[in-house]
C-alpha cells in the first residue's frame, strides 16, 4: 500500500466511530492485519445476496447502495452510503445466517476496507475486539433510528403524504432540502415507482407547493406542504 495512501485511509480510521479511542498500533492492526483495502468499479457488487457473511466492511471513498430484489426482480433500494468510515455488513458479524439477504453495489469507483468477522466476536480478553464491540453499540444505535425514521416514512398513508414525509426529514434547520438520490433512487427508498413519483412531484409543482431543479427540489410552501403530514 503506498505510504500516501495509507496516511489517507489511516486518518478516515481515526475519525470514524468505529475506531474512536483505539491506540495507533491498534489501528495498523485492524488496517493491515486484520483487513484489507480493495477497490471496486463503478456497477461492481461488494458481495452478493448469495455470499456467505464472513466481513465487515468500512467505506474509504466512493458511494455504494444497499438492496435487494425481489422474486420477480424488482429492486428494493435499503440504503445509500457515500461517507468516509460508514460500514456496512456488520451486523452478519453476530448473525448465524448462511447468506446475505442484501447486496451492496458501488455507484462509482469506492476502495472499501474489508475486516474479518473474526476480530469483532474473539471472546478472549482482547482490548482492540473489547473496544470495536463497545463502539459498535453506538453504529447500531444510530442505524436503528435510521430504520426507524424510514419506517415513519414508509408508514406514512397517501402517496403524497409518504413524499412529504420524506422531504420533511431531509430539510435542515432553513428549511433547505439535502438530498444526493437521482429520482430512480427516492423513488426505490419510497418504494413507489419513479413515473408516480413524477406525476405526484409534477403536481406538487403545479400546486405551488415545490420548484423542481433536476436533482434539487425547492420548498415554495411550507405551510401547504405540511398539511400533508
Amino acid at each position: 500500500m503506498e505510504e500516501k495512501r495509507r496516511e489517507e485511509w489511516m486518518a478516515i480510521l481515526r475519525q470514524s466511530r468505529l475506531c474512536r479511542n483505539l491506540e495507533e498500533k491498534e489501528l495498523l492492526n485492524l488496517m493491515e492485519q486484520e483487513g484489507t483495502v480493495r477497490t471496486y468499479s463503478r456497477g461492481e457488487r461488494i458481495f452478493q445476496e448469495t455470499d456467505r457473511p464472513d466481513s465487515v466492511y468500512m467505506l474509504l471513498n466512493g458511494s455504494v447502495i444497499i438492496a435487494k430484489e425481489t422474486f420477480s426482480g424488482k429492486r428494493i433500494l435499503l440504503a445509500q452510503l457515500e461517507d468516509p468510515g460508514a460500514l456496512f455488513g456488520e451486523v452478519y458479524a453476530f448473525m448465524e445466517k448462511a447468506s446475505y439477504d442484501m447486496y451492496v453495489e458501488a455507484l462509482t469507483q469506492v476502495s472499501v476496507l474489508i475486516m474479518s468477522s473474526r476480530i469483532f466476536t474473539d471472546r478472549e480478553e482482547n482490548s482492540l475486539s473489547r473496544k470495536l464491540r463497545e463502539n459498535l453499540l453506538e453504529v447500531f444505535a444510530g442505524k436503528a433510528y435510521n430504520m426507524n425514521r424510514k419506517l415513519r416514512i414508509l408508514g406514512s398513508g397517501s402517496l403524497r403524504e409518504r413524499i412529504v414525509r420524506f422531504l420533511v426529514e431531509c430539510q435542515d434547520s432553513e428549511g433547505q432540502i439535502h438530498m444526493n438520490l437521482s429520482r430512480e433512487e427516492m423513488a426505490d427508498y419510497l418504494n413507489i415507482t419513479r413515473p408516480s413519483l413524477s406525476r405526484e412531484l409534477g403536481k406538487m409543482q403545479e400546486e405551488g407547493i415545490l420548484e423542481l431543479d433536476r436533482r434539487q427540489i425547492l420548498v415554495k410552501d411550507q405551510e401547504k406542504m405540511e398539511l400533508y403530514l
